[in-house]
């Protein structure tokens, strides 16, 4: 009776599992924009970008592709999301400007997607700063800049989160940006969470985290790794900032000295010049 009571458990939890991320809509290969609440998934790798308009929309892109067409016409984003309730998951962008850009309202999530050769900012995230707005979620998504394109565009952060209250960016992985790019940048966004985010083998950037207007943040368990001290700075701008358990290796100044707490952070500064 036990075991049979075990199996009934875990097959009703294989059914809530299915049910929770049923694709009610397989996105048509030329369809760009999604209007109506439902959930909706990719069947392909597709060329054209997809722009949703509306609240109650999931896209699951079941890790296929959107890739920008070669030459102009590929538009600014590879998706673009404005409304509440917007998750958009498992989508793999290649060679637009900015990867996703999430106009964000209430519970509004990026959740497990990978940018690559992105122009411009990866991940932009922006909203209103409503304080009432749950808040916005950017977890488990990866952002690879091995595969530069365009120099003039080294500036762009790689994930860039502008105007919202309370957002929580946890678990996410940059690695291999080059020429002066931060990993991220907080512009007017108090009472931000950055929990858990890797930054990994980058070169020549100045400011790894960048805080700017952007007060109370709490930075737990993030990691900075290089394999040479070419970050001029770990974390900037973290005057009111709660720094605990992080771990900077290679950064020629962590910046753990600007946060109001710090706590069991671990770093690895440049080592000391001359003879």
């Amino acid at each position: 009776m036990r075991i049979i009571a075990i199996t009934g458990l875990a097959l009703s939890g294989l059914m809530f599992s299915a049910s929770a991320f049923a694709c009610e809509n397989v996105l048509d290969p030329q369809q760009v924009q999604v209007y109506h609440p439902g959930k909706y998934c990719l069947s392909a790798n597709r060329i054209l970008p997809i722009e949703i308009q509306g609240s109650n929309i999931e896209l699951d892109c079941r890790s296929r592709s959107v890739i920008a067409p070669p030459g102009a016409g590929a538009g600014p984003a590879g998706i673009r999301a404005h409304g509440e309730n917007v998750i958009v998951r498992n989508c793999r962008v290649d060679g637009f400007d900015h990867g996703i850009e999430l106009d964000a309202r209430g519970a509004s999530q990026l959740v497990n997607n990978t940018v690559v050769r992105a122009k411009q900012a990866p991940l932009l995230v922006h909203g209103n700063r409503d304080p009432y707005a749950e808040p916005i979620r950017v977890t488990g998504n990866r952002v690879f800049g091995y595969f530069d394109v365009e120099p003039a565009w080294s500036q762009q952060p790689a994930i860039q989160v502008i105007g919202l209250n309370r957002a929580i960016l946890s678990n996410n992985v940059v690695a291999g940006f080059r020429g002066g790019r931060s990993g991220l940048m907080l512009v007017d966004a108090p009472d931000t969470q950055l929990i858990g985010n890797q930054f990994l083998d980058f070169e020549g950037s100045d400011r790894m985290i960048r805080l700017e207007q952007s007060p109370r943040a709490r930075v737990v368990h993030n990691t900075i790794m290089q394999r040479d001290p070419s970050v001029l700075q770990g974390i900037a701008g973290a005057v009111d900032a709660t720094c605990v358990e992080n771990v900077f290796i290679n950064t020629q100044r962590s910046g753990f000295s600007e946060c109001a707490v710090t706590r069991h952070n671990v770093e690895r500064p440049l080592p000391p010049q001359g003879p």
